[in-house]
């Protein structure tokens, strides 16, 4: 790797402050607030996940992203495939790996980050894991080629409770007993909670987001590399109410 960086730290702090506004202005939706998804006009109410009418706790979401919107604009995925490049040389340091991500809000990152990478003279294969079977056909798992001896660096929009890297591990291992995963795992926003009362951990920084000593709580050798957390976008609470 040359002595100068791919992307600049200029460039990368303009791209931040673009995604930091998208994110949320587009990308963070607060119970009131005037939204509407998949003609869903009922404001006062966001399931918790584990029930989507009433969660037995008595809780829902007072404010939910929604990074998916984002990972479907030519913009945004533009700007994210170019921030992962800077974060990737200044953490990792190579790009000698292969990408995967669990449907679908891996997916549109997936076909992104090459496509971008690309024009900066990198090569990344990347392939997609199922979240089932596919049930005919070839019945696959995995959609896409899984090169044999190149690492990969699992990758998501959101990580919580890394339930999502935990299964696309638990599945590329299963199907490929010799397959080498990156110490590494990638998302756009991490909201990992240690709780503190009913705050998310909050973790101190160097520059513009890095691995510093966070570990995915379901599997805890791996760091996570990503772009935002909650502070940087102005979401500070846990995010649940009692119904």
């Amino acid at each position: 790797m040359s002595d100068k960086m791919i992307i600049s730290e200029d460039h990368y702090i303009d791209m931040k402050k673009w995604m930091q506004v998208y994110i949320r202005d587009k990308c963070i939706f607060h119970l009131g607030d005037n939204w509407e998804i998949d003609g869903r006009k009922d404001k006062s109410f966001i399931p918790a996940y584990h029930n989507r009418n009433a969660d037995p706790l008595g809780k829902c979401y007072t404010w939910q992203f929604y990074l998916r919107r984002g990972c479907f604009d030519s913009t945004f995925n533009s700007l994210l495939s170019q921030m992962f490049i800077y974060q990737v040389e200044r953490t990792i340091g190579h790009f000698n790996f292969q990408l995967s991500g669990l449907e679908t809000a891996a997916t549109p990152m997936l076909s992104a980050i090459p496509l971008v990478a690309r024009n900066f003279g990198i090569e990344l294969n990347s392939f997609v894991v199922r979240k089932d079977r596919k049930e005919y056909g070839l019945l696959n798992w995995i959609e896409g080629e899984v090169k044999t001896g190149v690492p990969v660096l699992m990758i998501d929009d959101i990580i919580s409770k890394s339930n999502s890297i935990k299964k696309c591990n638990d599945i590329l291992t299963y199907n490929h007993s010799n397959i080498e995963t990156m110490d590494y795992v990638f998302a756009i926003v991490n909201k990992y909670t240690k709780h503190m009362g009913n705050k998310y951990y909050k973790q101190s920084f160097e520059g513009f987001g890095n691995t510093s000593t966070m570990y995915c709580d379901k599997i805890p050798d791996k760091k996570i590399l990503y772009l935002f957390n909650c502070d940087d976008l102005g979401v500070f609470d846990k995010g649940y109410k009692s119904t």
